[in-house]
């Protein structure tokens, strides 16, 4: 038996989380497909390909104040909503768990953990699963109107208790997702990558000297990568500087200026 959603049922379920959680899906905005607070499920994009930006944004938001400092006094900024990520596809999915994985190394980083402990993930598979890259949550194409829960925590858990959930028996069979191309393969051995990217320096540095010169130096290819998490710290006053905060922006180290310190020196 498992657990059945119908897919006329899903705005009852974004309604209900939305009461106690802030809830965030990928929904089509200006011909294009962003990740924004769910408020109408009926521009929710369920089976969208990339976003203008990927669902990072939440846990390592492009300006992130850390602490501020107010009559001699710092006081950390303290985060308490809870918040779920509704209907991320399965590679979206895939990125948050590495970079859960990257985060994680000593020393952590607190402040991306403390927005991943207040969150929720519920991915949206149109195809079969396989092994699931992690989440709370995944809801597995079942028919052409349901979907099978993939319960992974607790948090999904009681989710998938809710009474708009169905036990059933599923006879059906599950298409698999679509065909992974060989760069979809690739892009998953990080490893192989690294060894790619060497042997064509050393062999064919050709392209290197062309993409150089096609190369903007904007670091946009960072910004929009899942996965990339350089950053840099400002310091901002109020206009009567009474108040002053720390602040973590986006940075990319490809950019010329990433590593430079007083002086010029890079």
């Amino acid at each position: 038996m498992s657990k059945i959603l119908s897919q006329n049922d899903i705005p009852a379920l974004l309604k209900h989380l939305s009461k106690s959680h802030s809830v965030f899906a990928p929904v089509s905005k200006n011909s294009e497909t962003v990740f924004d607070k769910a408020t109408d499920p009926k521009n929710i994009v369920l089976d969208y390909q990339t976003t203008i930006l990927p669902p990072k944004i939440y846990f390592l938001p492009p300006d992130e104040e850390l602490f501020r400092v107010t009559n001699g006094r710092v006081c950390e900024v303290k985060i308490k909503k809870q918040f779920v990520i509704f209907g991320l596809n399965l590679k979206d999915l895939a990125a948050i768990v590495y970079m859960d994985q990257i985060m994680g190394k000593n020393p952590a980083d607190t402040f991306y953990q403390r927005r991943r402990g207040l969150s929720t993930l519920i991915a949206v598979s149109e195809g079969r699963v396989g092994v699931p890259a992690g989440g709370d949550l995944i809801l597995e194409r079942a028919s052409s109107g349901t979907y099978r829960a993939i319960v992974l925590t607790e948090k999904g858990r009681k989710i998938a208790n809710l009474d708009l959930f169905t036990e059933k028996k599923i006879t059906e069979k599950v298409k698999t997702s679509g065909k992974y191309s060989k760069l979809d393969k690739m892009l998953l051995d990080s490893q192989l990558i690294a060894r790619a990217v060497e042997w064509s320096r050393e062999n064919y540095s050709q392209i290197w000297d062309r993409l150089g010169k096609l190369c903007l130096g904007c670091g946009i290819c960072t910004y929009v990568c899942p996965l990339c998490y350089c950053s840099s710290s400002e310091d901002k006053t109020s206009f009567d500087q009474s108040i002053c905060g720390r602040c973590r922006v986006w940075d990319a180290c490809t950019l010329s200026t990433f590593a430079q310190v007083a002086g010029g020196h890079n």
